[in-house]
């Protein structure tokens, strides 16, 4: 014969049970008060060693950043330097026309006052100047420059 508790005993045990619950939720919300004065501990996950000191970089800036944008030279040759697209500093996309047969693109990288780049094999460098440095005659007597080599290829602003 199956016995079925007594409506008085399932009362008490759901009135035990209530107060259980009530006892375990004042017990947690003490807690979150004693866990809410102590900050949570907090990870700051580095995958790029590079960017260890990038706030700074893009703070201070490199003096390479200011020649971001398009310099022109004679004919339609230009130097187009923009930020890498991996943010790093000092890394540059070079897009350059160099004579009137070859456009190409180029990764550069900030090195003191210039930005180096690898054309056809030859390591190039960057540096300001002015017109009179290109060797072009289009570009004498002006003052914003880029070289890249003396007397044969600068562009100007």
């Amino acid at each position: 014969m199956m016995r079925f508790p007594s409506p008085r005993t399932s009362l008490v045990g759901m009135a035990a049970l209530l107060l259980l619950a009530g006892c375990a939720k004042q017990a947690d919300n003490g807690n979150a008060a004693n866990n809410a004065a102590a900050p949570a501990a907090t990870v700051e996950n580095i995958d790029d060693p590079d960017a260890l000191g990038a706030a700074d970089n893009k703070v201070a800036g490199l003096p390479t950043d200011d020649w971001v944008g398009r310099w022109t030279g004679p004919e339609g040759l230009f130097l187009d330097i923009q930020p890498s697209p991996d943010g790093k500093p000092g890394h540059y996309a070079i897009t350059n026309k160099d004579n009137l047969d070859r456009q190409g693109d180029y990764t550069g990288l900030a090195d003191g006052s210039t930005i180096r780049f690898v054309r056809e094999g030859k390591d190039l460098a960057i540096r300001p100047g002015k017109g009179d440095e290109t060797g072009f005659k289009y570009l004498a007597g002006k003052q914003d420059c880029l070289v890249v080599v003396q007397g044969q290829e600068g562009y100007c602003r």
